[in-house]
């Protein structure tokens, strides 16, 4: 993607992932809580930055990333040790996401600050996501993606804000990667007629 919606995807630079700690992992598949605890204090931001960039609502991303962490309580004795758990919560999370959205229709958008501090979904960013012009455009591109399609706007939100790759993508969406390019492609191409329809900035 060209031009100004590129420029603003690259001001929102995904996070680096942070390497889960086998023993703890273990831990948690052995009973122990308090191992539990810190694998949700790892995650918690991912997950909740993700929820929220995908359901654009406080509340409901919250709902989200709660019962995310209770199915991954659920099922940890599943989970590999050797294998980061982000794939997983991005899958889990994206796919609750959707079928809130389809049940909700997306409720309107609770201003960050109202139930939820500015911590608890940008702790995480990247220093240059908190500076104010980028806040600006952090806001555009989330008006903007609510132009597209619930596909869509999954597939940009994880390759291109969260930086997956089409494979995993694809894992989340439960889909070919094939069809993760159409949809990158047909809303990366709305996301910039929508932008340059805005003079390409706030």
């Amino acid at each position: 993607m060209a031009g100004t919606s590129s420029l603003l995807l690259d001001m929102l630079a995904p996070t680096v992932e942070s390497r889960d700690t086998p023993d703890v992992i273990c831990e948690a598949r052995a009973g122990n809580d308090a191992a539990f605890g810190r694998i949700v204090a790892q995650h918690e931001a991912l997950v909740l930055r993700t929820a929220w960039r995908l359901v654009r609502n406080t509340e409901d991303a919250r709902d989200v990333a709660q019962e995310t962490f209770l199915r991954l309580h659920r099922h940890i004795g599943k989970i590999q040790t050797d294998r980061s758990l982000a794939p997983w919560l991005y899958r889990v999370t994206t796919n609750l996401g959707l079928t809130l959205l389809r049940r909700r229709r997306r409720k309107p958008e609770t201003p960050l600050g109202e139930g939820v501090s500015a911590a608890d979904v940008t702790r995480d960013l990247p220093e240059q996501e908190r500076r104010t012009d980028v806040a600006d455009a952090r806001r555009v591109l989330a008006s903007v993606l609510d132009t597209l399609s619930e596909k869509e706007r999954v597939a940009i939100v994880l390759r291109d804000l969260e930086g997956l790759d089409v494979a995993e993508v694809a894992a989340a969406l439960g889909c070919r990667r094939g069809t993760v390019r159409a949809h990158l492609s047909r809303g990366r191409l709305k996301l910039r007629r929508a932008l340059e329809a805005r003079g390409g900035r706030p």
